[in-house]
């Protein structure tokens, strides 16, 4: 870990010394804008989701095990839902600056204070998940030693806080990744980054040899970001077969202090889980009427009902497209990550080639795909090209399993490394080939996880916008897209609807994924 840490500084260091070496003044500037949206979402999410990862692990306050799911649901959201949930509340002509007016101007998150809390806010549940998994899988012994010789705040500061640091690093490491990468906030908020600029160039027409930024700077920047992506799949990966401690040492607390600890967590929770709902309800409700000069706004449930409804009917062609390339990039996705977790799960050396392959297509940012399939089928010399990218749906269906495979090689790999080897080794004496293992052990065993990894992968390619964006070919839009492009104008009451119907299906997939992966991750326990 500490070897790792240092090499990550280094590569940061001599980078940075090329970038001020060769960089010209633009490539510089974004450079340094794309890194002050990384410090600033992590000086935000870090405290926050660490906070709520100790106090949901490590203290019986009410209703744990519901915050923790609720945390959790949040994982499936998607990046534009966020952006457009916090804005309508808290952005231009959001709720809080009908409530007090040009009083509001300066607190509106829009320019750079809306992208980094923006950022930062998303980033909370990954924060919690990755600690929280940091503080499942450590030992528990070493805090329960700790407890019978000290207070239980000593031994949270001193024993618990060491113990979740890893999960912190990799928090910090997956903000950074998201924050060099992702343009969808920068886009929507009017914030110029590496990204956002390398995205806006291509969608003003230039062609990919004529983009506003240098190439070897976007080489350097993708080289690095896929080093920190890969020191962060490597921590995701276990080394071995092990099992995750079945019991977790709970610290006791007095009635007040218990009171106290579980009002702030709880408070956290809901304004996490409850505001895009509660933002998005009060925009689709919304009537304002002009009367006399004066402008008076009332709130109508049916409104509500009436505009998600008809939203549903109006938009059903974006639908059809998200489902058609959310089936088709799941499906291969889940084939390939399937084939490529078993076999790495079999290998001597496969936890370094599952954390090589899933930090690379996780640290390349999304613009940077839409550019390689640009560059590699918009080629007006090959019809064949021309036809695949023009008329079909290949392009966006490649650039989605990019995006999608990552999360599902590191998903699958720990659930294949939970098989005893004796049951492989049995197949292998009655003469079963590798294919059949993988059908026999692999698939048959566990038709659940492999239902849950298609509908990740699914819920994952219908969110994304970064990478598909630029390459879905003309007459094909989907929900994320069409979302994407009206949050530009404002969360008004027409996107407001679409978004809660977005939001109600993200978290219907995230439901039923969790419900079908809880056998897997018990099974793990045991």
């Amino acid at each position: 870990m500490k070897f790792r840490l240092v090499a990550i500084v280094l590569v940061l260091l001599i980078a940075a010394g090329l970038l001020a070496v060769g960089g010209d003044h633009l490539t510089l500037r974004l450079v340094g804008a794309s890194a002050l949206l990384a410090i600033g979402a992590a000086a935000i999410a870090l405290p926050i989701g660490s906070l709520l990862a100790i106090i949901l692990a490590r203290l019986a306050i009410p209703g744990r095990w519901l915050a923790q799911g609720m945390l959790t649901l949040l994982l499936f959201q998607p990046l534009y839902l966020t952006c457009g949930a916090w804005r309508a509340a808290f952005g231009p002509q959001g709720w809080l600056q009908d409530q007090i007016g040009p009083a509001a101007n300066p607190y509106l998150l829009d320019g750079w204070l809306g992208a980094i809390v923006l950022h930062g806010v998303a980033a909370i549940p990954w924060t919690f998940f990755f600690v929280r998994m940091q503080l499942a899988t450590s030992a528990p012994e070493l805090e329960e030693d700790a407890l019978l010789n000290s207070s239980p705040a000593s031994t949270l500061l001193n024993v618990t806080l060491r113990r979740a640091a890893p999960g912190v690093l990799i928090a910090a490491l997956w903000i950074g990744v998201v924050a060099f990468g992702e343009m969808t906030v920068t886009s929507i908020c009017n914030v110029r980054t590496y990204a956002e600029v390398l995205f806006t160039g291509i969608t003003l027409g230039e062609a990919v040899e004529q983009t506003s930024l240098p190439v070897w700077p976007a080489v350097l920047i993708t080289l690095l970001m896929t080093l920190v992506a890969t020191s962060l799949a490597a921590q995701l990966t276990p080394a071995g077969a092990t099992s995750m401690p079945t019991r977790l040492p709970t610290f006791p607390l007095g009635p007040v202090a218990k009171l106290v600890v579980a009002t702030i967590a709880w408070l956290a929770v809901v304004v996490l889980f409850g505001l895009p709902i509660g933002a998005f309800v009060y925009k689709a409700g919304l009537i304002v009427d002009v009367t006399g000069g004066q402008v008076l706004r009332s709130w109508s449930a049916a409104k509500l009902a009436e505009l998600v409804f008809a939203s549903a009917d109006k938009y059903s062609g974006l639908f059809q497209w998200t489902f058609a390339l959310g089936a088709v990039s799941a499906a291969a996705t889940l084939l390939i990550s399937v084939s490529m977790a078993w076999f790495a799960s079999r290998r001597r050396y496969g936890q370094t080639v599952i954390a090589t392959i899933a930090g690379i297509l996780f640290g390349v940012p999304g613009p940077i795909i839409a550019l390689s399939l640009i560059w590699l089928l918009n080629r007006r010399q090959s019809p064949l090209l021309i036809h695949l990218y023009d008329r079909t749906i290949l392009a966006p269906a490649i650039a989605l399993v990019i995006i999608s495979l990552p999360i599902c090689l590191l998903l699958l790999w720990h659930i294949f490394r939970i098989d005893p080897g004796e049951l492989d080794e049995a197949a292998q004496l009655e003469g079963f080939g590798p294919w059949r293992r993988l059908w026999r052990i692999g698939v048959m065993r566990r038709p659940a996880v492999l239902a849950a990894t298609y509908l990740l992968a699914f819920a994952l390619a219908t969110s994304d916008v970064t990478a598909s964006y630029l390459v879905t070919p003309p007459g094909v839009d989907t929900l994320s897209r069409t979302i994407f492009e009206m949050l530009h104008y404002g969360a008004e009451d027409n996107v407001a609807s679409l978004c809660l119907i977005n939001l109600a299906f993200s978290a219907t997939l995230a439901v039923i994924t969790i419900m079908l992966l809880r056998p897997a991750f018990r099974a793990a326990q045991s």
